[in-house]
């Protein structure tokens, strides 16, 4: 075998041996930015032991919200430093069959700007324990800035029971994991009534938006 034909071959495995290195690394890249799917719940599934009408901040679980990626200049919105809310406590209508929406404020009591962008975590929780994990709508999220004091908002979408013969699913708490955090806030569900449970379905009439700075 001539001395061209040894490096020829040479040249040819260090080529196929440089390509595949280049095809694996593609590979790894593209798994570590896949989307993380709409079944993503991202609340916390331990039930709440004490209830806050201002949002506590308890532990209560290890899930967190889910975020998209961004690169926002202020520093990330951690729990510590929101308070959470009913926009209202006035409505909705629970005897009405339809879908309604009610909104939950994200209040910023730090001292600084924050930021966030997509959908937290909130599962529901019944008196007796029983738990639902919201799914989230198709909205795509968009990042916001929240100075001292501001609030943005982010809408939770349901069916009420209105039926005897309904499943039924009766709120006490609602508890809330901001985007990309760990901790939770707490609310008490103000409205009474019950929803239509339909935590086992694949596309339910209940769900979460992102959180949004237009409300």
């Amino acid at each position: 075998m001539s001395r061209k034909t040894v490096l020829r071959r040479t040249r040819t495995r260090t080529v196929a041996a440089a390509s595949l290195i280049a095809a694996a690394a593609l590979s790894l890249t593209a798994c570590g930015s896949g989307d993380s799917g709409n079944d993503a719940k991202g609340s916390s599934s331990a039930v709440a032991s004490t209830s806050n009408s201002g949002g506590s901040g308890a532990e209560v679980g290890t899930k967190v919200g889910i975020a998209a990626d961004t690169s926002l200049s202020a520093s990330r919105c951690t729990t510590g430093q929101l308070d959470a809310s009913w926009a209202s406590e006035v409505g909705p209508d629970m005897n009405n069959d339809g879908q309604q929406t009610v909104l939950v404020m994200l209040k910023n009591t730090g001292s600084a700007d924050c930021s966030m962008v997509g959908f937290p975590g909130v599962q529901l929780q019944t008196e007796h324990g029983e738990t639902w994990d919201l799914r989230r709508d198709n909205e795509k999220p968009k990042p916001v800035t929240v100075g001292p004091g501001e609030q943005v908002a982010f809408d939770i979408t349901f069916l009420a029971s209105t039926r005897d013969d309904d499943r039924k699913f009766a709120p006490n708490q609602v508890v809330i994991t901001p985007p990309n955090e760990r901790r939770n806030l707490v609310l008490d569900w103000p409205y009474g009534g019950a929803l239509l449970d339909q935590s086992a379905a694949t596309h339910p009439g209940t769900f979460i938006g992102p959180v949004n700075a237009g409300h």
